[in-house]
């Protein structure tokens, strides 16, 4: 019984290492993911040299209060609310291809106003800028959905994910170390340098070798002047989205609130209240993606084979530890095995919601693919980010406010605020049984 057994589970696990390798293959052999992942794993690099320290930079070298901080990122939200949902309108009227390039440009600029900026009133024009370039979002995530293959899709972002989240592994402690060597102020400014660098060669990258996904016969489906127009309408199109759509609304709203209280202070959390060293703090972000990554893989495939719903479900059962892991603990190993938790939650299917977009994981990705037909992704996407974003919009100047006041009691709400989406999940997310989307036309090998 017990060999049975044994044969039976080495079957498995050689079916599921058959399976990432044939996956691996076929998602890259599409140019728009090798192009869209190489470009990513390029922009990750670079920008992992400052973005993560930008808060601590603020407050350390800029001199800013945490109700400033929370103001600069009510700013950026703002200006974030105001291009996502002409994005998706756009993404869906002309294409994906050039509002991915045009969106990508302005990563260029916004990066020169911070490296010169010398107090918080001159970050403002370089956060609204690079909040301009979310414009391209939903039409990112709209051709990384129609380039994989449709049968595959978990697996398929999980490959993407997969790919794209190696350089997150190791830049958190990298660029820890960096600041430690290099100092807050040097090391911050040289990220913005290179990270310039990057984001151009991504803009000539995407520009050359993006190949549009959106046909014109899908096109023509909603802008000719037949029986389609009344989809123009942007409510009326998410009106007609089946309700699990409407639970990932939810979902998405509650945890974006809750990433836009806490995320940009929990390293000045970190270091000022927990003590830990930039390098140490960088070592806990590796370790979560170290364990996240290699997971996007297996999660993906997962998620094809069971159910979406399940690993979502787990994935944000884990979320509200965490904010409240470092509040938790004091002690570094204890720090460590907690990060280890939280790597498992983003790579089964959380994701973190850092800039109030959608969660990322393969599981979530997937089954916003399935349930929304192609000729609306766009708006629906952008839509989505939108009304997350209006709502959320008090949420970063909320934080700095509590964290000013009592910095541990930001961590408490900021779990127990996303805890609010587990009982959404468990009662309002469904599987679809079958695609309940009409057939997309054949994507671009």
């Amino acid at each position: 019984m017990s060999r049975d057994t044994t044969v039976s589970g080495r079957q498995i696990v050689a079916s599921i290492f058959s399976e990432v390798s044939t996956t691996l293959k076929e998602v890259f052999s599409n140019r728009n993911i090798v192009a869209i992942s190489s470009t990513n794993m390029l922009y990750t690099i670079f920008n992992g040299f400052w973005e993560l320290w930008w808060g601590l930079y603020l407050v350390k070298v800029l001199g800013v209060s945490a109700i400033i901080v929370g103001f600069l990122g009510t700013i950026q939200n703002t200006s974030r609310i105001l291009f996502q949902l002409p994005g998706g309108m756009l993404a869906d009227r002309i294409g994906r291809k050039r509002v991915i390039v045009y969106g990508t440009a302005l990563r260029v600029i916004a990066p020169i106003f911070l490296y010169f900026a010398r107090s918080w009133y001159w970050v403002v024009p370089g956060i609204v800028i690079n909040a301009c370039a979310s414009i391209y979002m939903p039409a990112f995530n709209a051709l990384i959905a129609e380039s994989l293959p449709e049968d595959k899709r978990g697996a398929g972002f999980g490959a993407y994910r997969f790919m794209t989240g190696i350089p997150s592994i190791f830049m958190p402690v990298v660029s820890g170390y960096y600041l430690d060597l290099m100092g807050l102020e040097q090391g911050v400014k040289t990220g913005l340098l290179m990270f310039i660098g990057a984001a151009f060669i991504a803009t000539l990258v995407r520009h050359v070798y993006l190949s549009e996904t959106l046909s014109e016969e899908v096109k023509e489906q909603e802008y000719d002047n037949g029986e389609n127009r009344e989809q123009l309408g942007m409510l009326d199109t998410f009106k007609k989205q089946p309700k699990t759509v409407w639970a990932m609304l939810s979902i998405t709203i509650i945890s974006g609130f809750a990433m836009r209280m806490t995320w940009a202070f929990l390293s000045i959390y970190a270091t000022n209240v927990v003590g830990l060293s930039t390098t140490q703090y960088g070592m806990l972000q590796s370790i979560a993606m170290f364990i996240s990554v290699p997971l996007y893989l297996v999660s993906g495939i997962v998620a094809d084979r069971t159910s979406r719903k399940n690993l979502i479900l787990l994935a944000r059962g884990l979320g509200p530890f965490d904010s409240l892991s470092l509040f938790l603990f004091r002690d570094y190993n204890q720090l460590m095995a907690a990060y280890s938790v939280i790597g498992v939650a983003q790579g089964i299917g959380g994701g973190r919601l850092r800039t109030g977009g959608f969660m990322g994981g393969p599981a979530w990705s997937a089954l916003l693919a399935d349930l929304v037909p192609q000729r609306d992704r766009g708006k629906v996407m952008g839509l989505m980010g939108t009304i997350s974003g209006l709502i959320g919009l008090p949420g970063s100047i909320i934080g700095g406010y509590i964290y000013e006041s009592n910095p541990d009691l930001l961590l408490i709400t900021g779990s127990l605020l996303e805890a609010l989406s587990i009982p959404i999940i468990l009662f309002f997310l469904k599987d679809p049984n079958k695609p309940e989307t009409p057939e997309d036309p054949v994507r671009i090998r």
